[in-house]
């Protein structure tokens, strides 16, 4: 009997899941019956995967020709050979690729172009090479960077390809230092085409381009435009590039950091966004601030220390009137004083433990009594004071961050645990990390009154959330969302049936104007400007936002209770592709509205606590839930069983009642069916104790029709 070879190959839904090809060698009397049972074993083979790949290709098998083994799939066979449409072939060894630059002169004038607008005039290997060509022939992704676009309208230009990269390379340059926003493809093709048009008047060309522009291009050194601008600029200064010097390619990846939600940018985004007057503080300020500060690794977890390092490095600037005298009034110049002994005194702080307790005599009982220098003695000490304290100590011979000595003084060693216990400090009393912040909310529930926890009876059971029913978003300044349905869910768990126990009325609905919708007018010197447009009734079109005020009520302990939220969506607004107005945006409102009053009795607040920011908490609370979620599952497979015993316990009563051979074979067909599903179902997911269970109920089966049957005939033959 020959043998054919049938290749199935994902679809493109499934290749994303991590499908592959898979290719099968069956004996078959023709090509039609080997796809017949090619077929049958890829359902045997993947019984839930089986609809994932599309109609098998089969071929005859030929001499001389590789194949795989017979009746079993094959996944590695179609990544090594390839298939023609009429045969199977070894796939040919790619060839090496050789190390080293790569001369773009002998590449196409797209891939010349496209290298240069991404990596500028450095030289490039061949795994940058092949990203350049990915993204020449990726047409699919959308184009956010506007990358492309620059790119097309230069290969629009035919001088242009016949260009070497240098010279590529500084018409980009002079393209992209006209403005901070990406050209489109018909500013990039007039301005190139301008460029090799008039070469002898480029100087003037990109003086006339930058003098409409001047104000986009300081926003670069002067300050951003808006908040937005500024979390740009903060993923650049995390990559280490200078926003004002910013290609391209960098806008690209920092777009990933953002969309990543990385920790370190999110950490300083936060930051910089609380300070009052960022906007308008120079982008070379900024990026000094934050490239400083990603030096000392510790502000990257502590929001306090890294707050009072923005601040100290921003008081007195003229943007930030409100940091014009911030670290003057509450912190005096730290004074270290040599008690003697390795002792010292920081502010009135005994270095020594013991020195705390001594000399505790009416001198100082007098300075305790006398009011507000009780509290300036005891005041919070400062991540700078720490460190004015250890640089005054390193002037006074103890140097606590050089490198050891062979041997060490008594007095050196007293004064380095003394440092060490004012940096401990320091962090004891500036600490406010999400861990801790967990740990107290736990605590507190752990250790409050009886009357508390009645009180918080509601809270603490619904307080934690199911990460899968959450999904992180990162438009205004990002967060974690929570499904509406799921708390609906949790709600009906604890109250009962929505309507009956509990409900939502809609008090007050009405739609808000937001902000001017504007539009890019051309003017006649080819530039852009933002006008509002008219509405035709003396006023201007406007953003419109969709507010609804709800009343929340609920049945507790025999006694109504009700809760009063906003909910607010975008209705009509402006976005990148133009004006968009949202039809769901009462429905959204309504959710948002029921979220925030179900937030305050307590439902899903580790969320809006900030607990879920920290990655810790997200896993712990992640493994609570699987064990949960695993419990409930084995409680469905048991109840599922159970209920299937019942079914065929009936079946049997059935069959042992059927009058007539007709129905009794009829009966079994119909759960003999049922039962080979459930049995091939279980031994596809690896439970072979249930497939065997399952088998041996149907034998059975099989036995009391056989003996009911044959009893019928007994009696029809007497």
């Amino acid at each position: 009997m020959p043998i054919y070879i049938s290749l199935f190959e994902p679809k493109k839904k499934a290749q994303v899941n991590g499908a592959v090809p898979l290719v099968i060698a069956l004996e078959a009397p023709n090509k039609r019956a080997a796809e017949s049972i090619a077929t049958g074993k890829l359902y045997e083979a993947y019984p839930e995967g089986g609809d994932n790949f599309f109609n098998p290709k089969t071929v005859e098998d030929q001499t001389g020709h590789p194949r795989p083994a017979v009746g079993q799939f094959d996944e590695k066979f179609a990544a090594d050979n390839v298939f023609d449409g009429s045969a199977w072939t070894p796939k040919e060894p790619e060839p090496e690729v050789p190390a080293g630059p790569i001369d773009l002169m002998a590449q196409p004038a797209n891939v010349r172009i496209a290298a240069v607008v991404m990596y500028g005039d450095a030289e490039i290997d061949n795994s940058q090479l092949s990203l350049v060509v990915d993204l020449l022939n990726d047409e699919k992704t959308p184009d956010d960077t506007g990358m492309r676009a620059v790119i097309d309208g230069l290969v629009s230009v035919p001088a242009v390809g016949a260009m070497y990269p240098a010279s590529v390379y500084k018409l980009v340059s002079a393209l992209f230092q006209n403005t901070t926003a990406m050209p489109t493809k018909e500013a990039t093709t007039a301005f190139a085409q301008a460029w090799v048009d008039k070469p002898d008047d480029r100087e003037n060309l990109t003086q006339n381009s930058t003098s409409t522009s001047t104000s986009t291009s300081t926003d670069n050194t002067g300050g951003a435009a808006d908040y937005n601008t500024l979390s740009m600029h903060t993923a650049l200064s995390i990559m280490g590039v200078n926003p004002a010097e910013a290609k391209a390619a960098d806008v690209k990846n920092a777009k990933e950091i953002i969309a990543n939600r990385d920790n370190a940018w999110r950490a300083w985004d936060k930051t910089l966004r609380v300070i009052v007057g960022i906007l308008n503080v120079e982008t070379d300020v900024r990026h000094g601030i934050i490239s400083d500060g990603l030096k000392n690794l510790k502000l990257i977890s502590g929001d306090a220390e890294r707050l009072h390092f923005v601040k100290s490095r921003l008081a007195g600037h003229p943007a930030c009137a409100e940091l014009a005298d911030y670290g003057k009034d509450d912190e005096k110049p730290v004074e270290v004083a040599n008690l003697g002994g390795g002792r010292f005194s920081i502010e009135g702080l005994i270095g020594s433990g013991e020195q705390q307790h001594a000399e505790t005599g009416p001198a100082q009982s007098a300075a305790s009594n006398q009011g507000e220098k009780t509290e300036v003695a005891q005041q919070q000490v400062t991540d700078a004071a720490a460190a004015q304290a250890k640089q005054q100590l390193d002037q006074m011979g103890y140097g606590v961050y050089a490198n050891a000595p062979a041997e060490k003084s008594p007095q050196l060693q007293q004064a380095e645990e003394n440092a060490d216990r004012a940096e401990v400090l320091a962090q004891q009393l500036k600490a406010d990390d999400f861990q801790q912040r967990a740990a107290q909310v736990e605590q507190v529930i752990a250790e409050q009154s009886a009357e508390d926890g009645d009180n918080l009876g509601i809270w603490n059971r619904v307080y934690k959330t199911d990460a899968k029913f959450t999904k992180a978003f990162s438009n205004n300044g990002g967060g974690t969302s929570i499904n509406g349905t799921y708390m609906v869910m949790q709600a009906t768990k604890v109250f009962g049936p929505q309507g009956i126990n509990w409900g939502v009325e809609i008090i007050e609905e009405r739609f808000d104007n937001g902000a001017p919708i504007m539009r890019s007018v051309k003017q006649q010197d080819g530039s852009f400007i933002q006008e509002i447009i008219p509405n035709g009734a003396g006023g201007y079109l406007c953003e419109v936002n969709h507010t609804v005020k709800i009343r929340l009520w609920y049945k507790h302990s025999g006694q109504t209770g009700e809760v009063i939220a906003y909910g607010c969506t975008p209705y009509v607004y402006k976005s990148k592709n133009g004006t968009f107005s949202d039809g769901e945006a009462p429905k959204k409102s309504l959710t948002d509205a029921t979220k925030k009053a179900l937030s305050q009795l307590g439902f899903s607040a580790d969320v809006f606590l900030g607990l879920y920011d920290d990655l810790t908490y997200r896993q712990e609370n992640d493994a609570e839930f699987a064990l949960k979620n695993a419990s409930e599952k084995a409680e469905g497979v048991t109840r599922m069983r159970e209920e299937l015993d019942e079914h065929l316990a009936k079946v049997a009563e059935t069959l042992k009642g059927a009058v007539t051979a007709n129905e009794a074979t009829k009966v079994h067909g119909s759960v003999a069916r049922e039962i080979e599903a459930h049995r091939k179902a279980a031994d596809g997911k690896g439970d072979k104790e249930f497939a065997q269970y399952l088998a041996g109920r149907l034998r059975r089966l099989t036995a009391l029709k056989d003996e009911r049957i044959a009893a019928l005939t007994e009696e029809k033959a007497s």
